[in-house]
């Protein structure tokens, strides 16, 4: 069943929107880099899979979007190490603004796709094959991620972006997806 919230609008007066969950992400290739912006680029050029924002910078008008809890995941180049991904979390922190306000400074480790870094080393059965090492930043369970107590508002038409600052780069290339989880409000069809 369609679930719809009525807005007061500047522009229209009241108006009626749907509301599904859908979560805002966006992706970038970290390598060397120290500061990086997400959410800057709309999807022009990208796929599905590197991000949903379709309006570089900003939701299209009557859309509004409430953050509500935000989840990192990486994937890594081959090479990398546990010691890689132990850099990015100590060297990382992001900070979320909204038009001229900046709502949200948090460091990297926080943000997980669940809670602690857990590795795990696959044994070869022989010795003439090597092991396989599986990194992942907490259990992966849907309720083991950063929620926030007051919501982000993201209202339509209005600039906002996340600042990814990390300390000294990385060795590795670092494979990094965003997402804003909450609750959409777009057009009735």
């Amino acid at each position: 069943m369609p679930v719809f919230r009525t807005v007061k609008d500047a522009r229209s007066g009241s108006i009626r929107l749907e509301a599904i969950h859908q979560p805002l992400y966006d992706s970038v290739a970290l390598t060397s880099q120290t500061s990086v912006t997400l959410f800057s680029s709309g999807s022009a050029s990208r796929s599905a899979l590197l991000t949903n924002l379709q309006t570089a910078g900003q939701l299209s008008w009557p859309k509004r979007f409430s953050i509500r809890a935000l989840r990192q995941v990486l994937g890594y180049a081959a090479a990398a190490t546990y010691a890689d991904a132990s850099a990015f979390f100590q060297r990382g922190s992001y900070k979320i603004q909204v038009g001229e306000k900046v709502y949200l400074t948090i460091p990297a480790f926080i943000l997980s796709a669940g809670v602690g870094l857990e590795q795990q080393t696959t044994v070869p059965a022989t010795a003439t094959t090597t092991g396989s090492v599986f990194a992942n930043l907490g259990r992966p369970e849907q309720r083991n991620i950063y929620s926030l107590l007051h919501s982000i508002y993201l209202p339509p038409v209005q600039n906002f972006y996340v600042q990814l600052d990390i300390a000294s780069g990385l060795s590795v290339t670092v494979t990094l997806h965003l997402f804003l989880e909450g609750e959409l409000l777009r057009e009735i069809q």
